[in-house]
């Protein structure tokens, strides 16, 4: 066996760099194609609206927000998206990195578990603990993607690097691959910035032992050659949480060439580390169903074993060249690396037979995961104005290629430590703590050693995609939406569970769509109804090799399961084209879902629906007024199933009733004020089908001040959970579960210095 020496803190965090870009691999096949389409291109211009071109935006300023509304963000980063926001045909709420600042938000969970229609779920025995979450009632925790390309492994991420966080609601298979059954996360990384040199340092202090320092700085070393640094410190406990703590630093860099006027390149490096504490939370009273009434600081780990690291190394590479108006070419190249290492306690099987609760005991295990994510993949589009018989279509073709291994070590520990005194202490895999009076500090130190007499669990998958999207503009009022995407699925797993080796492997391809009319009335609104539909191979879920868990063993010759969405909306942009409202309604139907018929034997039997509607608002009501938020009502059931008796309930970790609204105002030009409120209803532990265990709903609310003692100064004060409500984020599916505790009430002070 060899020790495990790296006791570093971990997370992955969220920023990488695609400058997109491309090379000519594209240009000798489609160059004939798209160069009739200059001429309509020149005359189009000739006669078509004006086009306002402002100065560089100064300083760190979102590139795809509205300058004069910076909650409101104009168009997606992912090319994909050709339109604005307003005439996309889909659901996408983009939080820019404004909004995430008055939020007070320091990571990728913090953002979630604020934003109305998705929702946190917990690490188990069978997936990963780290960014697990649910899109309109679907697991979509490897549905994460940086700049466009799906983000290697699961872990918990920073947000330092990152411009605008875009989530894409309901089923994307057609612009994104496998998955996406409810919808999708792209966190688009701050890129270099020719002709824009820039310094903004921020210091922040705050309740819990609190210190975070972030510097964002771009400058452009020679005509066209830019190079932007974001680094981060952060140390600090969790609020509400004994013993909780977290330490984490990184740096991207991003280097940006624009070359000429046709070629531009982009080289983006992000390194990660974060190490802290693991946390199950509190456990739950088998008699009421809810977490037991305990104090909200206990801690049910282990000090002295417990541990949580996550890193990050990733390198980007992208290329992009227009050879014609028309046409331009990106080529992104990715290799990373992210690993996830944990030893957590488990608080659960309450042992409440004495007669005095005072005794009463809970027992801890001790899951634990030792996963390294490498992961290499290109994704080459081709973005292309053509006209037909003067029908302009507005094109993107593409392909995707990636490589992804999850290699999954196993942790051992010693049957003695030695303390000071000399003598050997027997150390078991848990431990029994009092359930009301917990005290998790061992006075000593319990090793984690990698176990090299297990065989390390090994899941790969070798994905190919080719992918089309035409946005057909039939009239200045009618627009048409065209896409598809096939994608192959290539994945072996192999490992050992309790002493048994496995081995699965499967090789299955699979086509999906995407279908929308749009209908603008006036150039201010869009109306659409929309089609799309995804699948969900099996083994998708790569951190798992259980079926229960997404993972392949046991169901490696079944077909995808499938999804089909449908969604009709509104887009209103109002207030001079500062303020956008939106609202949708829509459903997903699964109809071939996975379910376990007995003997561990599965079958595409099941039949899942998701119903429901969202509003949502971003932007500027006045010059001084500004907000963002929104409301989701969600009904997801399971319509069909093996079992007959869970026809019709409800899907375990889901919530009826999400909302939030942030909303800010400039009392002076000096002076902003803003707060935000949130609700969520109650939501019930499951596999698939809610059980009685639940956790409850909740309001909490936040505020947040800004002053500007100067032009290159200014002061920002959040306070988090103004009331100390004591919440719970998630819920452990077992009949004997745990609850994620969420942070208690905390106040911070930031100093903006820019430069």
């Amino acid at each position: 066996m060899t020790r495990h020496t790296n006791r570093s803190r971990a997370s992955r965090a969220a920023a990488l760099r695609p400058a997109p870009a491309a090379g000519t691999l594209l240009a000798g096949m489609l160059g004939a194609v798209f160069l009739p389409a200059q001429a309509h291109a020149d005359e189009a211009a000739a006669t078509g609206p004006d086009i306002v071109v402002n100065g560089q935006r100064q300083g760190d300023a979102n590139p795809n927000a509205d300058e004069a509304a910076p909650y409101k963000v104009e168009r997606s980063a992912d090319s994909r998206f050709t339109e604005d926001v307003r005439d996309t045909p889909k659901s996408i709420a983009i939080i820019p990195k404004e909004v995430i600042e008055d939020v007070g938000a320091t990571s990728f969970r913090d953002l979630a578990r604020t934003t109305p229609g998705v929702t946190l779920g917990t690490g188990e025995g069978g997936n990963a603990f780290g960014d697990r979450i649910f899109i309109r009632g679907f697991e979509a925790r490897n549905d994460i993607y940086i700049d466009g390309q799906r983000d290697p492994g699961v872990s918990s991420r920073e947000i330092f690097a990152v411009e605008q966080v875009e989530i894409v609601k309901g089923p994307s298979s057609a612009y994104l691959g496998r998955g996406t059954t409810g919808g999708s996360v792209g966190l688009q990384s701050k890129r270099a910035q020719t002709g824009n040199d820039f310094v903004v340092a921020e210091g922040t202090v705050g309740t819990d032992n609190l210190w975070r320092g972030t510097v964002d700085a771009n400058a452009e070393l020679t005509e066209g050659l830019a190079l932007r640094v974001n680094a981060l410190y952060h140390t600090g406990d969790v609020p509400g949480r004994d013993y909780v703590d977290s330490e984490r630093y990184g740096v991207a860099a991003a280097l940006g060439w624009q070359a000429s006027d046709t070629f531009s390149a982009g080289l983006d490096y992000y390194h990660y580390r974060s190490d802290g504490m693991s946390d199950y939370g509190h456990p739950f009273d088998p008699v009421t169903q809810e977490p037991y009434a305990v104090d909200p600081d206990n801690f049910y780990g282990a000090v002295g074993r417990d541990f949580i690291q996550n890193d990050a190394d990733i390198g980007t590479l992208a290329l992009e060249w227009q050879p014609i108006e028309a046409l331009t070419l990106r080529s992104q190249t990715r290799y990373g690396e992210v690993a996830n290492r944990y030893v957590v306690s488990v608080p659960r099987a309450p042992d409440t037979s004495d007669p005095d609760p005072a005794n009463w005991t809970v027992s801890t295990g001790s899951p634990q995961r030792n996963a390294t994510s490498r992961y290499i993949g290109n994704i080459t589009t081709a973005n292309a104005t053509v006209f037909t018989g003067g029908i302009e279509h507005s094109l993107v073709l593409g392909g995707e290629y990636s490589d992804e291994k999850i290699t999954n070590l196993r942790y051992a520990f010693p049957d003695f430590v030695e303390l000071d005194n000399g003598t050997q202490l027997p150390v078991s895999g848990g431990f029994t703590l009092n359930l009301f009076n917990p005290n998790p500090v061992l006075g000593y130190s319990i090793p984690a050693i990698v176990d090299t007499s297990v065989a390390p669990a090994v899941t790969r998958v070798e994905s190919w995609s080719i992918f089309a999207i035409d946005t057909i503009k039939l009239t200045p009022q009618l627009e048409l939406l065209l896409g598809g995407r096939y994608d192959t699925f290539a994945i072996t797993s192999s490992g050992e569970s309790r002493g048994t080796p496995y081995s699965a492997s499967a090789d299955v391809g699979f086509f999906n769509t995407q279908a929308s009319l749009l209908y603008k009335p006036v150039e201010a609104v869009s109306l659409y109804a929309s089609f799309s539909t995804s699948s969900n191979p099996s083994g998708e879920q790569l951190d798992s090799s259980s079926p229960t868990y997404g993972g392949l063993v046991g169901v490696q010759d079944l077909e995808p399961e499938r999804n089909k969405a449908y969604e009709i909306g509104a887009k209103w942009e109002m207030a001079d084209g500062h303020l956008l409202l939106t609202a949708a309604a829509f459903r997903i139907d699964k109809t071939n879902a996975r379910e376990n018929a007995g003997g561990g034997v599965y079958v595409n039997v099941g039949a899942q629906r998701s119903d429901g509607f969202e509003v949502g608002l971003n932007g500027n009501v006045t010059s001084r007024w500004s907000v963002f938020g929104g409301y989701t009502y969600l009904d997801a059931t399971i319509r069909n199933s093996l079992d007959p008796t869970i026809d019709g309930a409800r899907f375990a970790n889901v919530p009826r009733h999400s909302f939030s609204l942030l909303s800010s105002y400039a009392i002076t030009d000096r002076f902003t004020l803003g707060a935000q409120a949130f609700y969520r209803s109650r939501i019930y532990g499951g596999t698939a089908q809610a059980g009685t265990a639940s956790v409850p709903g909740y309001w909490k609310f936040d505020a947040v001040a800004r002053y500007k003692v100067s032009d290159r100064i200014e002061l920002r004060a959040n306070v988090l959970n103004i009331f100390d409500k004591r919440y719970y984020d998630a819920i452990y599916r077992s009949g004997t579960p745990f609850s994620y505790v969420a942070p208690g009430r905390s106040a911070t002070l930031s100093v903006t210095v820019s430069m």
